[in-house]
């Protein structure tokens, strides 16, 4: 019988958070990492911590309640923003009752690449978590139809009900016909008629590169990004499960990327530039860019994760839905209902909300 182990990515990126905890990778991640024995597999386990402003890698009050919020305050002003913001207030009670779970097969970064497993690996897998952690909602992240259509259809068939989460995009820079787009040929055209110097990165930069990210995921958009650390950053570098490349600038790093892979499959976790500079600069998409050469070099596609859905549809983007699984066998009492209840209407207008965002 063939000897199954823990995926070299997970040893690498959950074993700090065990050893040191969650915060030594992220300041705003409230949860507990640990590992779930599973037939002498060990599995990265996070245990949330019912804690406000969580972050959403790991909360799903953090995402599905605060994560809103700050969308909904972006929103011109209008009928649309104050239907939505009383919305979302009259479900705040509801939805702060969605804390705490576990999150099975865990990373703490944004879109998690699932390293493949049998349907035996998988069922057993939510049967030790909902007996190990019972009580308590067991969340698979990030399953959609293009990237995990098989561990898909084997929750459904584990009667794990889906939750809508984000609208999610993948490219396949393998393709000829993908360098024959236009916007991708515009961008080509930028890099090569006004080029930066371009470097690759080391665990050195870490400080440069999670200042970078934070100015566009953390400071642009939402506070419940991850806030990595760079001690952490670095050490997913030094031990080469991250890896990227940087634009100079004026001779300083003003953009960076880090990404992983599994099979065949690369994201970018880690992604951000000077927000301060001109525009005019390109540099969001020279990033981009270079991240496609990237995943062409190493015969990957890319998983572009959620955000800019016009950028990333117009350079051959193809956008699905992207759910959560969640086992709620054990679960009882008020948090049961109101799962059940947000399940409901998730199912109902997630969807179409997303739906108007391509």
């Amino acid at each position: 019988m063939e000897r199954r182990v823990t995926p070299p990515v997970a040893d690498v990126l959950w074993n700090p958070l065990v050893e040191h905890g969650s915060r030594w990778c992220a300041a705003n991640i409230h949860a507990d990492a640990v590992w779930l024995d599973v037939d002498g597999v060990r599995w990265p386990v996070a245990v949330t911590r019912a804690q406000p402003r969580n972050c959403y890698v790991v909360s799903a009050t953090g995402q599905y309640l605060d994560y809103a919020r700050e969308e909904t305050r972006r929103l011109p002003a209008g009928v649309i923003r104050r239907t939505s913001m009383l919305g979302v207030q009259c479900l705040g009670p509801i939805l702060r009752r969605l804390d705490p779970i576990v999150v099975l097969d865990a990373l703490p970064v944004s879109t998690v690449l699932h390293h493949r497993r049998s349907p035996v690996e998988w069922h057993r897998a939510v049967d030790v978590a909902r007996a190990t952690f019972r009580g308590m909602p067991i969340v698979i992240r990030s399953l959609d139809e293009v990237h995990t259509p098989a561990l898909l259809t084997q929750c459904r068939a584990l009667g794990m009900p889906l939750m809508t989460s984000r609208l999610v995009f993948h490219q396949d820079p393998r393709d000829d016909a993908f360098w024959n787009i236009r916007n991708v040929r515009n961008d080509l055209r930028l890099a090569r008629e006004s080029p930066l110097t371009i470097r690759m990165l080391s665990p050195t930069d870490a400080p440069d590169i999670a200042a970078l990210y934070w100015q566009l995921y953390g400071e642009k958009h939402s506070t419940l990004n991850p806030d990595f650390a760079p001690a952490w950053l670095a050490h997913a570098m030094a031990a080469g499960e991250f890896a990227g490349e940087g634009i100079v600038h004026e001779g300083r790093l003003v953009a960076a990327y880090l990404s992983y892979a599994i099979d065949d499959v690369m994201t970018n976790p880690v992604f951000g530039y000077d927000t301060t500079l001109p525009q005019a600069l390109g540099l969001y998409r020279r990033l981009s860019l270079l991240t496609m050469h990237a995943a062409r070099r190493r015969g990957l596609r890319i998983h572009a994760s959620s955000g800019a859905p016009g950028f990333k549809a117009s350079r051959g983007g193809v956008a699905t839905v992207e759910y959560h699984a969640v086992d709620l066998r054990s679960v009882r009492g008020a948090q049961l209902a109101a799962w059940r209840l947000t399940l409901r209407i998730a199912a109902l207008i997630g969807p179409r909300m997303l739906a108007r965002a391509t």
